[in-house]
């Protein structure tokens, strides 16, 4: 490993695990002060299987210098523990907060929604890993490619369905499935989109705007349909199964088989 790998990983590493022991610690020190535990235990557990999907990806699909040696393994794993950290970080300005929302509120509807998000920017991070290339630093400039795109999906679905009041105001649990739904299924297709051999930065952005297509597809079918999911005096609670887990699949399920026809490059 050349120096600046070794500052990557150390300075990633460091910060993951500064970040990640808050929000591990966090959860304990506010249940022992009265604040509920439902939906922090979910976030217990998931950057650890963000990690472990990460990990998989990086095992099997990127390149053949990273899969067959450890120390760039632990580089790049370290490196995406870093990229959600500063990710959830990010969250507040589309209206969701771990601290507030889930660990302090005890909001499940939150911590679906966070859960999905991390899994959305993992696989968008995932993406950036999959192909050769000549350093780390192609995998970051593809990583901020997909993540910047899913953040624009996230912000756009705000815009016109305002989808985090449902979620933080009205602790609506199916709207918090549904947006996990949604910020997966498209972190899918965006680190699909960024997934392949290096060739250089405009061949990267071109062969990006061509693959995330359907993102926007899956705009367009959740803004009309967080719109009529809405709670409403009539309806102040929706199941969560049917109007949850029922569209999330939807979105997942899109996502998933564009990416199976298109193929994710060896």
């Amino acid at each position: 490993m050349s120096g600046d790998e070794v500052i990557v990983a150390l300075g990633s590493a460091l910060f993951a695990l500064f970040v990640w022991g808050r929000w591990m610690i966090g959860p304990m020190r506010l249940r022992r002060l009265g604040a509920p535990a439902t939906g922090s235990r979910l976030l217990t557990v998931a950057p650890l299987l963000c990690l472990v999907l990460l990990f998989a990806v990086l095992r099997t699909l990127a390149s053949h210098d990273v899969r067959d040696d450890p120390r760039y393994l632990v580089m790049y794993l370290a490196l995406g523990a870093a990229w959600l950290a500063v990710a959830m970080m990010l969250m507040p300005v589309l209206g969701l907060s771990v601290r507030d929302d889930v660990l302090e509120r005890g909001n499940p509807a939150a911590a679906y929604a966070v859960f999905g998000a991390l899994l959305g920017i993992t696989l968008a991070f995932a993406g950036g890993n999959i192909g050769d290339g000549p350093g780390w630093w192609v995998v970051v400039f593809s990583a901020i490619l997909a993540t910047a795109a899913l953040y624009v999906m996230w912000a756009l679905l705000e815009r016109f369905a305002d989808v985090s009041e449902q979620v933080t105001v009205e602790r609506d649990a199916a709207a918090g499935v549904r947006l996990a739904g949604f910020l997966a299924g498209c972190g899918l297709i965006l680190g699909r989109a960024v997934a392949g051999d290096w060739v250089s930065t405009s061949a990267t952005v071109a062969d990006f705007a061509r693959v995330a297509t359907p993102a926007l597809g899956l705009l367009l079918i959740a803004i009309p349909l967080e719109r009529m999911a809405r709670c409403t005096p009539q309806h102040p609670v929706r199941p969560v199964v049917t109007w949850g887990f029922g569209p999330a699949l939807l979105y997942v399920a899109f996502a998933t088989a564009y990416v199976a026809v298109i193929g994710i490059p060896a």
